[in-house]
């Protein structure tokens, strides 16, 4: 009920900036401390490592749960590229369509569209975020970097910020909160309220600059030094889930 609350004050709050006709800034500050917020709520302790880029970057993450999303929003304020069902979501769709995040439709031939919608927001200031690996895993390995997203900073003065997720795993290997596999959202969540705490690092990386790299490039080398600081394998192990998209 707590966080649900904290949803419609999402709703309230959002309303009230867009009829003050609020600047980034206050968006900004606003977005980060709701995140925060709602990571608190479920029990999530959050510790950030390096600093947020100044310039706008295409930061980019391993993939592991929704919770990946208010964990990046909370340590960077970006904007989100995401699958198109999240849209029709109740509260939630609503609340991401108003901060900024663009919807891919998958088998939509959309993509070069969203590369020319996230460069036209780089140029603007503002931070995008995709989860490359397009899917979630169980933590245990990274799958490969699509790279057709990387497009986006090719070519531009804007740079790709790799941001690792470090969530705390279990005996096995994975993370306990991982939503992967067949689970539903609704059990997953209900999973993570029951357990008394959940810890997270995030580590902001260093910066690769993007203007005269092949995206391909960019991709692999981002996704190695995510690799490097979780200290994963560079792929699943083997027997491990297809995650959810």
């Amino acid at each position: 009920m707590r966080i649900l609350g904290h949803l419609l004050v999402g709703v309230w709050v959002t309303w009230r900036l867009q009829r003050q006709r609020a600047g980034p800034e206050a968006h900004s500050q606003v977005r980060r401390a709701w995140y925060r917020r709602a990571l608190e709520l479920a029990g999530v302790y959050c510790e950030v490592a390096g600093e947020a880029p100044r310039e706008a970057s295409l930061v980019v993450a391993n993939h592991v749960s929704w919770l990946d999303i208010p964990l990046v929003g909370a340590a960077v304020d970006p904007c989100f590229l995401s699958k198109a069902e999240i849209a029709r979501w109740p509260i939630i769709g609503w609340l991401a369509r108003r901060h900024g995040t663009r919807f891919i439709r998958r088998g939509g031939h959309e993509a070069s569209a969203h590369v020319e919608a996230m460069r036209e927001g780089l140029d603007a200031g503002r931070h995008f975020v995709v989860f490359p690996e397009g899917t979630t895993t169980f933590g245990n390995g990274l799958r490969r970097f699509h790279p057709r997203l990387f497009a986006a900073v090719t070519g531009t003065v804007h740079p790709v910020q790799p941001v690792a997720l470090d969530y705390e795993t279990g005996s096995d290997g994975t993370v306990p909160v991982a939503y992967a596999g067949e689970e539903r959202l609704v059990s997953n969540v209900w999973r993570l309220l029951c357990r008394p705490r959940t810890r997270v690092s995030v580590h902001v990386l260093e910066p690769l600059e993007g203007r005269e790299r092949p995206r391909r490039e960019l991709a692999e080398a981002a996704r190695l030094q995510i690799v490097e600081v979780l200290g994963v394998p560079a792929e699943p192990i083997d027997g491990s889930r297809p995650g959810r998209g």
